[in-house]
This record gives C-alpha cells, sequence and structure tokens, in this order.
C-alpha cells in the first residue's frame, strides 16, 4: 500500500519521464473554454462591471484568484464613490465606475497569458488604470512572475541588467512614435538609476508582462512589459505596452519560456 505522502500529482509523474529523456516541453491538453463571467453593479449612478473571459473560468484556481478580488474591489470602489457623493452635496453617483476587463491568451502549450485592465472613479481628479497581468503555469498550477522564468533572476544580474536596458530603449521607441520630437535625456520618468523604474530590478520595472509567441514567420516573439498610467510617463501619457523582442531575452529565459518565443516549426 502506498503510503499518502508518497503519492505524486500526474503532471509531477510527466515532469519526472521527461526529464529522465531529456525533455522538457510538455504535451498539455487544450484546456477547453467555459462560459465568460460578467458581474454588474449599479446603484444611485454609480456603474461597476466585471468580465473574466472563458479561458480563465475553465482554470478552476485562477479564476478564484481573480473573481473574488474583483468583486472586494467593486465594492470597496461603489461604497467610496457613494461616500464621495455624499460629501459634495451631489444628488448622484453618475460619472463614477468601476470596470474589470480579464482576458487569456495561450504562450504555448504550458503557459496561458492573464491580463486585467482595472479602470475606477470614485471622485477626485480623474479615473485611474491600472494593468494586472502575468504568466499562469498550466503545469504548476500558479501564478508566475517574470523572475520564475528567468535563469537568473536576481537583482543587478547580468540577465536582469540586459532586460532592463532593452525595456527603456523599446519604451523610448513607443513614446518616439507618439511624439517625433520626444527627448529620452529630458524625461524624468525614464530613469535607470536611483529610483527610477528601469533599475536592473525586476521589482521595479517588469510587475506587469506576457510572454509572446513568434508568429508563423517568426515575427512578434519576446517579452511584453505593460506599464500603467504614472509608471513610466505623466498621467497625460496614458498606459504603454511595449515588447522586449526575443533576440534581446530568450538567451537568459528557462528553456520552456524560451521555446515559447521562438518561430513556429
Amino acid at each position: 500500500m502506498t503510503h499518502p505522502d508518497c503519492r505524486f500529482p500526474a503532471a509531477a509523474i510527466a515532469v519526472l519521464m521527461l526529464a529522465a529523456c531529456g525533455r522538457t516541453q510538455l504535451d498539455l491538453p487544450a484546456t477547453m473554454p467555459a462560459e465568460p463571467v460578467r458581474v454588474t453593479a449599479s446603484a444611485n449612478g454609480f456603474e461597476g462591471e466585471i468580465t473574466i473571459d472563458g479561458g480563465i473560468v475553465a482554470v478552476p484556481r485562477l479564476h478564484e484568484l481573480i473573481e473574488p478580488r474583483m468583486r472586494g474591489l467593486l465594492a470597496e470602489t461603489q461604497v467610496n464613490a457613494q461616500l464621495n457623493t455624499a460629501a459634495r452635496g451631489a444628488a448622484t453617483a453618475e460619472g463614477l465606475f468601476f470596470k474589470a476587463d480579464w482576458t487569456s491568451r495561450p504562450a504555448g502549450k504550458r503557459y496561458l497569458n492573464v491580463r486585467g485592465l482595472i479602470s475606477q472613479f470614485a471622485g477626485g481628479a480623474h479615473p485611474m488604470t491600472a494593468y494586472d497581468a502575468f504568466v499562469w503555469d498550466r503545469l504548476g498550477q500558479r501564478r508566475l512572475a517574470l523572475a520564475d522564468l528567468l535563469r537568473d533572476p536576481a537583482p543587478g544580474s547580468e540577465a536582469v541588467t540586459a532586460l532592463a536596458a532593452a525595456a527603456r530603449a523599446a519604451l523610448i521607441e513607443v513614446k518616439r512614435s507618439r511624439v517625433p520630437d520626444y527627448a529620452p535625456d529630458a524625461d524624468s520618468f525614464i530613469a535607470a538609476e536611483g529610483d527610477g523604474p528601469f533599475v536592473p530590478d525586476l521589482l521595479r520595472f517588469a510587475q506587469n508582462f506576457q510572454l509572446m509567441p513568434a508568429d508563423e514567420l517568426g515575427q512578434g516573439g519576446g517579452i511584453e512589459l505593460l506599464f500603467s498610467p504614472y509608471d513610466v510617463g505623466p498621467y497625460s501619457e496614458g498606459k504603454f505596452e511595449v515588447l522586449v523582442p526575443a533576440a534581446a531575452v530568450a538567451a537568459f529565459l528557462k528553456p520552456d519560456a524560451a521555446r515559447v518565443l521562438a518561430p513556429r516549426d
């Protein structure tokens, strides 16, 4: 009889067998999308909405990480909106809102890109928008940070230093595409030292990321970094989505993640 503590989950056994064969890529079965979730709230002019796509709902552990937290944020924003309305002596909370949109996209067979875009306005100068983007590991059934996919994620390591420089360069190109006479030397929001966002520390510049596969022509692969307003620019510049190309990052990734970025056969 096998002792309960000695039992291995099927996924772990698969890993051991693949390792013995010199393979690391896993042939996980496709996840069948479930019905998407939509939660709404409306009171005294306040409007709230949460949408979660079927790719997320189909993964119970992932779904449990997202929906309860979003419901809590919606309720908190609604309470703050009503308090703000009362403090202003306004009749309704019209114009105040909460909206969370969660989407997913496969990144190879093992990983799932998960992206949340959360916007809220409970009063103040302007609405706030924030990303919550990460990679879900279907094998380990857990949320991954970029540090989990790098060979050496330590602050100041060769990998993190190179990624910080490449991310900053990619962001500069995006800013130039928006403003042709953009001058990076005069942009205090993109500093690479002190308390700037591009110090070689993943917690500074890579909190929100996606693992982007190459297309059939080998184009577009890399690490996508997502920046909310104020992260790397003033509120007026809005949010940024920046692709650090595979050529700049693949050598620093663990094998399964690097394979996602490679051109398809």
